[in-house]
């Protein structure tokens, strides 16, 4: 069986495929969104927008609803799972480790096909490490 292991967080989606009778993990792809690594503050404006109500002698600062950051994580977890939809028929099986909030935003934009070859779900940041390391983290025989 044909498997993949994606490793991910809000800024970098590592694929790999699972080769050969050694399970080895081979890098196939490795995607990255930079705009999720800025500073906050680089990203929005340095003060909240301001309005007003009709009959009130005062204006009042806007909140955001959804944080720059949050939009750049969001947009990336639309991008992999774009990935995943586009290899579908690549593997049969998938295994997702991700940073626990990233995972959330995936599941999200996941499709029922994508959904149907996940074999085991993840929540660990794991995109900055070994090989070895993440291989320790899923099961002997993939």
């Amino acid at each position: 069986m044909k498997t993949w292991v994606v490793v991910a967080d809000a800024a970098r989606a590592r694929v790999f495929d699972v080769e050969g009778k050694t399970k080895v993990l081979v890098e196939i792809m490795d995607l990255s969104h930079p705009a999720s690594l800025q500073h906050a503050s680089d990203m929005a404006s340095d003060a909240p927008g301001m309005s007003s109500v009709m009959g009130m002698p005062s204006k009042f600062g806007m909140e955001e609803i959804v944080s720059p950051k949050e939009e750049e994580a969001i947009r990336f977890a639309k991008q992999v799972a774009e990935a995943l939809q586009h290899g579908l028929a690549d593997y049969e099986r998938l295994y997702l480790i991700a940073a626990p909030h990233f995972l959330g935003l995936l599941r999200k934009d996941l499709d029922q096909a994508v959904h149907a070859k996940i074999v085991k779900e993840i929540d660990k940041e794991l995109t900055k490490h070994s090989l070895e390391d993440i291989r320790a983290h899923l099961p002997e025989h993939l």
